[in-house]
């Protein structure tokens, strides 16, 4: 029998993540952040993990969204990141998503700007989704922009985040409804 997805990101992933934080940021409470993240971890599955770890960089990183969401940007670029790459290595990278998903509605921008740079390392299908649910016209724009990125993965995120029906994610019934918005995204 195969190994659950959840083994592959296991209790190191919280003081991996600090490291890379720290490293950009180094007043990050790290040990505080890591007890914090595994409390309750070993419990949840895949994405839980992900959410649980999310919102432990919530309380740990600076309250102010644009701040907070540049240092998680920053730390992807630390060595220890850089050496994520194919299988399930970027999935270093879902709690980013899940921190921008869960608090960057309020900021537009600051939150575009990292979906835009971590997609790169982890795929932002599932994060993008909550701005096509709260502004859809704006996020439109943006990803009708990114539709001709030069990036694979920001062009994938455009095609990905916007299927009405998207395995692990919440569906998107306004394009289930009417998929012509998603249609000229794809042409």
């Amino acid at each position: 029998m195969a190994e659950p997805l959840k083994s592959h990101f296991g209790a190191d992933v919280p003081g991996t993540i600090a490291t890379m934080v720290a490293a950009v940021h180094p007043e990050f409470p790290s040990r505080a952040f890591v007890r914090d993240a595994l409390l309750g971890y070993e419990a949840l599955e895949l994405m839980p993990r992900g959410r649980h770890i999310a919102r432990a960089l919530h309380r740990h990183l600076p309250q102010d969204y644009p701040r907070a969401v540049a240092i998680l940007v920053a730390s992807a670029e630390q060595p220890v990141a850089r050496t994520v790459g194919s299988g399930m290595g970027g999935f270093l990278f879902m709690p980013h998503m899940f921190f921008i998903a869960e608090y960057g509605l309020p900021h537009f921008e600051p939150s575009m700007r990292a979906l835009h740079a971590l997609t790169q390392r982890f795929t932002a299908e599932f994060a993008i989704r909550p701005f096509l649910q709260h502004d859809m016209a704006r996020t439109l724009a943006r990803l009708e922009q990114w539709s001709t990125d030069r990036s694979e993965h920001v062009r994938r995120l455009v095609s990905e985040g916007t299927r009405p029906r998207l395995p692990w994610a919440p569906r998107l019934p306004q394009f289930q409804r009417d998929p012509q918005p998603v249609l000229r995204l794809l042409e």
